[in-house]
């Protein structure tokens, strides 16, 4: 009698911990995402001889607490960042990884694509801009 109250009791706690555990996968909250954004930024540097670089910004499912990474201010900084290392690898900074292709030498032309993905999310965002170096 004693062996058939333990194997119940073990059971019992068994079911309540699987109970437990599902009810708490099941009523996490689900952080809320932006679907698409597209949007442009704009910023200036003294190493290219456009008056401006123009920076494509794409994203998908973009988390909330993410979305910061897709605005300008960030945005600006890491094309400043790629612009003033004038590097022809790829780097990380901010969080993206940018890689630069050079699309000619004389002048100097590189096309920068950089991509941010989430660690904990499937937040994901592309910037795309093109750097006409002078020739100091």
């Amino acid at each position: 009698m004693k062996r058939i109250s333990l194997i119940l009791a073990g059971a019992v706690a068994c079911l309540l911990l699987a109970s437990v555990g599902i009810a708490g996968a099941v009523g996490a909250p689900v952080e809320p995402e932006t679907p698409k954004i597209n949007t442009t930024c704009t910023t200036t540097s003294k190493n290219v001889t456009t008056k401006n670089v123009v920076i494509t910004v794409a994203g998908k499912n973009v988390a909330k607490s993410q979305k910061k990474f897709a605005e300008c201010p960030i945005v600006k900084r890491v094309a400043n960042k790629m612009l003033s290392l004038r590097i022809e690898e790829p780097k990380v900074f901010e969080g993206f990884r940018c890689t630069p292709t050079v699309v000619s030498t004389e002048p100097d032309v590189a096309n920068y694509k950089c991509l941010f993905r989430g660690a904990d999310t499937s937040t994901e965002i592309r910037l795309k801009f093109t750097a006409h170096y002078d020739m100091d």
